[in-house]
C-alpha cells in the first residue's frame, strides 16, 4: 500500500509572500488570514518543540503547509472563497460563493489528507500526541520536563542530606563538650567516653553514607539514561 502524496497549496500568483522555514523559499499565500495562520504556528511549533535543525524545519514547512491546505478546504466546506480582483490578484477578503456537492465533498477529501499529512509528518518530527504522552526521550520538551522532575527529587534529597548533617553535627557538638567540661561521673551517667565516642561517630558517618546510596538505588536511578 502506497503512501498518500502530500498535499500542497498553489504557490502562484499571490499577493502575500512568506519565508518557509528550513530555507526553501517563499510560499505566497492568499489573505492576511493565511499569512497570520502560517506565521503564528510556525512560531508556536518553534516554541513548543524547539525545532531548530534544517532537516526539522524542512518538515515543519510541510506542516505549515498542510495547515493551510485545511484551512482552505474549510473556507471552502463553509461556502467562502478569496475575493480577487480584475488582475485575478487576491485583495485579501473572502466573499460567500455557492459549493456543489462535489467542490464540497474535494474539500472534505483534502481535509482528511492534509489532517493525515499533518499526524504523519509530527510522527516523524517525535512530537505527536502519542509519542509525547509515552514520554519519549528523544524530545527536547521531554528532556527538560524530565530534568525538572530529576531537580525536583534531588532538592528533596539535599534537603534530608542536610537535616541528618546537621543533627550528627549537634549530637556531636553536645558530646564533644561533654567530654571536655564534664567529670567522670557525668560522663559516665551519660554513657560517653572517648572510646564509645568513636563508635558513635562510626556508627552515624554509616548512617549519613547510606543515606546517599538509598537515594541513587530508589531515586537517582529513575533518570539514569534520561539526562
Amino acid at each position: 500500500m502506497t503512501n498518500p502524496q502530500p498535499v500542497v497549496p498553489s504557490i502562484g500568483a499571490g499577493a502575500f509572500p512568506v519565508d518557509a522555514p528550513g530555507g526553501l523559499g517563499q510560499l505566497f499565500l492568499q489573505s492576511p488570514e493565511e499569512v497570520n495562520l502560517f506565521e503564528t504556528s510556525r512560531d508556536r511549533y518553534q516554541e513548543d518543540f524547539h525545532l531548530t535543525k534544517t532537516n526539522d524545519l524542512v518538515l515543519l514547512g510541510a506542516i505549515l503547509q498542510q495547515q493551510i491546505v485545511m484551512f482552505r478546504a474549510q473556507r471552502k466546506i463553509n461556502g467562502m472563497e478569496p475575493e480577487v480582483d480584475a488582475g485575478n490578484v487576491p485583495t485579501g477578503k473572502y466573499v460567500m460563493v455557492s459549493a456543489d456537492a462535489e467542490e464540497i465533498s474535494g474539500a472534505l477529501k483534502q481535509l482528511t489528507t492534509a489532517t493525515d499529512q499533518i499526524r504523519a509528518i509530527e510522527k516523524a518530527l517525535g512530537i505527536d500526541k502519542v509519542t509525547r504522552e509515552s514520554g519519549g526521550q528523544h524530545t527536547v520538551a521531554n528532556y527538560l520536563q524530565t530534568l525538572k522532575r530529576a531537580a525536583h527529587e534531588r532538592g528533596i534529597f539535599i534537603t534530608k542530606r542536610t537535616l541528618a548533617y546537621e543533627n550528627f553535627v549537634n549530637d556531636l557538638r553536645v558530646r564533644v563538650r561533654v567530654l571536655l567540661n564534664h567529670d567522670s561521673e557525668d560522663r559516665h551517667h551519660m554513657g560517653i567516653s572517648q572510646e564509645s565516642m568513636w563508635e558513635w561517630v562510626q556508627g552515624e558517618l554509616v548512617k549519613l553514607e547510606q543515606i546517599d546510596k538509598d537515594y541513587a538505588r530508589e531515586r537517582g536511578k529513575l533518570f539514569t539514561g534520561k539526562l
